[in-house]
């Protein structure tokens, strides 16, 4: 049976194909998919798409932590992906250690998309992968080769690796070492050019850099693999390839019955997962009271996480912020008062409190004098048999 390989470019909707027929591989070019199809009409397709378009980690998880998770392993990665997790495609493969598992995602409708224009052009796909696994994966090291369009992609694991722009290689380098438990026996790069480019990097980090002749997509398409099996294939659960086939009438009773068990387990996990969602978004409300108290002034709250971390950030490029806080924290331990609100704006503190009487007040502002803080009294009012009093902090470095 013939098969196809196709390269999908990044930038056009085009790429380089290659045909497998009797064990041998051609190369065919530059080809649009439907110039593909028509020339091989028939042939079965593996479209290797661009690895930017999908998302690479993994979980401290077991294989049967994962099974327990079933059709929610997107739950997994909520906090590293920067949309609704139920528009992901996510799937499981093999980790480099046994308590870790690689994980794999793609958008669906950008998957779902580019399935149908591949379809439509009359290509006929039973395997969808990241193009990064055009690259071997060997325990000698980290494999680092060019592909199309001035892209490179670096394979530091079975199941790991980025593929970035040339010019960005150092950095990606940098970023995949400090996500590995250990460094690289080597750095295998495909030719002088890239050598080059990461001999400073190498040097640096005491990593041995090997030139490596094959590393390229014909080397990886000539192996016998079976990518429709291959575990970084996409074309799972929901986006699967159809095989029609009719079971036999008593193995179709004993399906029913494993998928009725299967169904009430299902159940059972849902459940399980609505209270933990319910506690989770209790805990979400909670936090953004909390912020909307904190920054009264924020109209609109679109990331708690991300806008929070602006905030600080602010604050610590003000340079003053935090160590401030800090003290004027400690200045409060056994003064008697109750801080209730703080503001910070421009470098200038603004502290609510609460006393037993004025001169607890005056004897804080003097304490803070004395931390080099310029501090004055703004309001003190009578309020419930308490003092409630407003000071303005500035300075104090």
């Amino acid at each position: 049976m013939n098969t196809l390989f196709f390269l999908y470019s990044p930038v056009a909707d085009e790429g380089q194909a290659w045909l497998q027929s009797g064990g041998a591989l051609r190369p065919l070019g530059s080809q649009s998919p439907a110039a593909l199809a028509s020339q091989h009409a028939g042939a079965a397709c593996v479209v290797f798409l661009p690895s930017e378009r999908c998302l690479f980690t993994s979980v401290a998880a077991t294989a049967q932590q994962l099974r327990q998770a079933g059709h929610s392993l997107g739950w997994l990665i909520e906090e590293q992906t920067g949309e609704d997790v139920e528009n992901l495609q996510v799937i499981a493969a093999a980790g480099d250690s046994d308590d870790k598992t690689s994980l794999l995602a793609i958008n669906r409708q950008e998957l779902q998309a580019l399935l149908d224009t591949l379809r439509r052009s009359g290509l006929h796909v039973v395997a969808l992968l990241p193009d990064l696994f055009l690259l071997p994966a060997t325990d000698a090291g980290w494999q680092l080769a060019e592909l199309p369009g001035g892209r490179v992609a670096l394979r530091s694991g079975r199941h790991r690796g980025a593929v970035l722009e040339s010019d960005l290689l150092p950095l990606m380098l940098e970023a995949a070492l400090q996500e590995s438990e250990t460094a690289p026996a080597a750095l295998q790069v495909t030719s002088a050019g890239l050598e080059t480019a990461v001999a400073a990097w190498s040097q640096a980090q005491g990593i041995p850099v090997q030139r490596q002749e094959g590393l390229d997509a014909e080397a990886a398409l000539s192996a016998a693999t079976d990518w429709t099996r291959h575990p970084a294939n996409f074309l799972q659960g929901g986006f699967a390839v159809s095989r029609q086939f009719a079971l036999p009438r008593g193995l179709r009773i004993a399906a029913i019955f494993v998928a009725a068990a299967f169904a009430v387990q299902l159940l059972s996990e849902w459940v399980h997962y609505g209270y933990y969602r319910y506690q989770a978004s209790k805990t979400e409300a909670a936090a953004t009271a909390l912020y909307r108290q904190m920054f009264p002034d924020e109209r609109r709250i679109v990331n708690l996480r991300r806008q929070l971390q602006a905030h600080l950030n602010d604050n610590v490029g003000q340079g003053t912020a935090l160590p401030a806080l800090t003290r004027i924290a400690e200045s409060l331990q056994g003064s008697g008062l109750h801080a209730q609100r703080l503001d910070f704006n421009a470098g200038v503190l603004t502290l609510d409190v609460e006393a037993r009487a004025l001169g607890e007040l005056d004897t804080f502002r003097q304490k803070l004098e004395g931390q080099g803080f310029r501090s004055e009294i703004v309001s003190a009012n009578a309020q419930g048999g308490l003092i409630r009093g407003r000071l303005r902090v500035e300075g104090g470095a």
